[in-house]
């Protein structure tokens, strides 16, 4: 994987603390070429906490901090019920730069209130990097900021998509309720 030139010193951290950790927790070996940003996760199989799934779940890491994510956020992605979806603009709206900003402008919001909103009411981690919209969140919760961000992508008014977020944000919060205070019998 190729990590991007200025993200190179994110995933390394300061004195190497974030790749450390990486390798420590996932029981990995990373790669790192720090002039071309190759990146490559070796599985470390003397390692105690080395699973086989483990190189996949680094990978992922290293994904996220290189699509914008700081590293604490992107540490979410160790938890097994936390997952990453990467849009990519360019698939969507295509190369035209006038509509790339304005759909990232759109998701954005005014002083960055939408995506703070979509972050609150759908309990996940949203990054605006580049040409890529990307989301860390549980699974459930992916469900809901996916659509939200979709919605704005094709243009739906602001106003309906926070509706939709309240709305879903209700509903889970009802649904907890229930199951905490479930009679038993």
């Amino acid at each position: 994987m190729k990590i991007g030139k200025n993200r190179i010193a994110v995933l390394i951290g300061r004195e190497g603390e974030v790749k450390k950790a990486i390798e420590n927790k996932l029981g990995v070996k990373i790669n790192l070429d720090s002039k071309s940003g190759n990146c490559e996760i070796l599985p470390n199989l003397d390692h105690p906490n080395y699973l086989p799934l483990n190189d996949f779940i680094a990978q992922k890491i290293a994904d996220a901090i290189n699509r914008g994510f700081n590293p604490i956020k992107a540490m979410k992605l160790l938890e097994d019920n936390y997952d990453l979806e990467i849009f990519n603009l360019l698939k969507i709206v295509g190369k035209s730069d006038k509509r790339l900003k304005r759909v990232k402008g759109r998701i954005i919001g005014r002083n960055g209130e939408m995506r703070k909103e979509i972050e609150r009411f759908s309990e996940s981690f949203i990054s605006v990097y580049g040409k890529t919209i990307s989301i860390i969140a549980s699974y459930d919760n992916l469900q809901i900021a996916r659509k939200a961000v979709s919605m704005l992508i094709n243009g739906t008014p602001h106003h309906v998509v926070l509706r939709f977020l309240e709305n879903r944000y209700n509903e889970k919060k009802k649904e907890k309720f229930r199951e905490m205070y479930k009679p038993e019998f």
